[in-house]
């Protein structure tokens, strides 16, 4: 059977998702975005927008959302599983994941990030580049761990909380949901849902 997918969303995290793919070896790799007009200089073969999808989803066997919103993310793989569609996960060969950790369904995990034993990563959730999940860590639904982030063993990041670029998480800290932390962050204790933080 010819691996065929269809992916949402041509912009950087397109970029990425589209190469991890190819790594993957699906047979067929479509593009579908709302502001296709508007795109310069995309390496792969955007088909039209989000209605044109919903008219052809017949012609995929896997979906795929690179959207780096974690809401938005939520919103169309909600709609791809209400359709009954199967939602592709995409991890890059340069990966280094524990056979005894867990990923679910439309995450994606980038090149030299590492996941260790016991940790378990929900569904649309993105490991950026270089980002170390230690072990027994629980990172929850659409959750964004940004590229050189490192979460220390026991660390819980909450549904849709956006971890920012190159943050430090020490062993055994919460955070919370909705949480958007900032640029080189350092977490020493726990982060309540809702909140933003930057030291």
């Amino acid at each position: 059977m010819n691996k065929k997918l269809a992916i949402i969303g041509a912009g950087g995290q397109g970029k990425v998702a589209g190469e991890i793919a190819l790594l993957n070896q699906y047979d067929t790799i479509d593009f579908f975005d709302d502001q296709v007009n508007e795109i310069e200089k995309f390496p792969f073969k955007i088909c039209g927008n989000i209605d044109q999808l919903k008219n052809n989803l017949k012609n995929y066997n896997f979906f795929f959302v690179a959207i780096g919103d974690n809401k938005k993310r939520y919103d169309y793989i909600s709609w791809l599983k209400k359709e009954k569609n199967n939602i592709a996960s995409l991890i890059h060969p340069k990966s280094t994941i524990s056979r005894f950790s867990s990923i679910e369904a439309g995450s994606c995990v980038m090149a030299n990030s590492v996941i260790n034993p016991g940790t378990f990563i929900k569904e649309g959730v993105i490991i950026n580049t270089s980002s170390s999940i230690d072990h027994d860590c629980f990172i929850e639904d659409y959750a964004h761990i940004s590229p050189n982030c490192s979460l220390s063993g026991n660390v819980s990041v909450g549904k849709f909380t956006h971890l920012g670029t190159g943050t430090s998480v020490h062993p055994g800290i919460n955070i919370g949901k909705n949480v958007k932390i900032g640029i080189g962050s350092k977490i020493y204790k726990n982060i309540l849902d809702n909140k933003t933080f930057k030291n």
